[in-house]
């Protein structure tokens, strides 16, 4: 049942964002239809769409904005982004690749972020931290949650070229994180680190968050290796 509801939400996501970057049904800024009218108008339910607009939100596809609503974001993520091509991706791609990738891209990124955030960006970060433990602690789909919290890392680096390439990134994470054998021990991982990158970003220790974000990789490679 869980596999169905996964992949429910998969192909959900995928037909809001077809609606959105290829049909131009709902333009860049726009609000979304309320939940219950696009659950409605998508035939799924407020749980699946839930799920796949949490997956759009980590690709940068839409915003929540609190006590307002659902938007498309104003700057949509590079027309390469292929959802479609996704489904390849655990055959093209090797994960430790990905990983060793995420080693080059994501500690550079996160002491930019040291340098640029607004104090409002780095609250954002606190409470998308905070709401990866409360869904890994609820049973929830926590990959999901944790991929928001480094999309709110990067926005915050504010570096256009890698606001757009994190999104691809990001869709082959997601892909990786639901075959991998070890996610219980991914989970661990995510929890402790997070909460190490967040102190340093907090205190905007750009040497000590960079090296944190790299053990976080690092151990996230090791695990894959296992």
């Amino acid at each position: 049942m869980e596999g169905k509801r996964i992949k429910l939400s998969e192909q959900t996501s995928k037909r809001l964002y077809e609606s959105i970057v290829e049909e131009g049904k709902y333009p860049p800024g726009s609000k979304l239809p309320n939940e219950n009218e696009l659950s409605e108008a998508l035939a799924v339910s407020r749980t699946t769409l839930r799920e796949a607009v949490s997956y759009l939100v980590a690709q940068g596809v839409l915003e929540i904005r609190r006590g307002k609503g659902t938007f498309v974001a104003e700057n949509l993520p590079a027309a390469g982004l292929d959802l479609s091509a996704l489904a390849s991706v655990r055959s093209r791609v090797r994960a430790k690749d990905l990983f060793e990738m995420r080693l080059i891209f994501e500690p550079a990124t996160v002491a930019l972020a040291c340098q640029r955030a607004t104090d409002e960006e780095l609250e954002l970060i606190c409470k998308k931290a905070r709401r990866v433990e409360r869904i890994a602690a609820e049973g929830g789909n926590w990959p999901l949650a944790d991929q928001e919290f480094h999309w709110a890392i990067i926005k915050a680096s504010h570096n256009e070229y890698m606001r757009r390439l994190y999104p691809i990134i990001n869709g082959a994470v997601d892909e990786i994180m639901q075959i991998a054998k070890n996610r219980q021990k991914m989970q661990d991982i995510a929890l402790s680190d997070n909460l190490l990158i967040l102190d340093f970003l907090l205190q905007r220790d750009e040497a000590g968050a960079r090296h944190a974000m790299s053990i976080h990789m690092k151990h996230l490679i090791n695990t894959l290796r296992d």
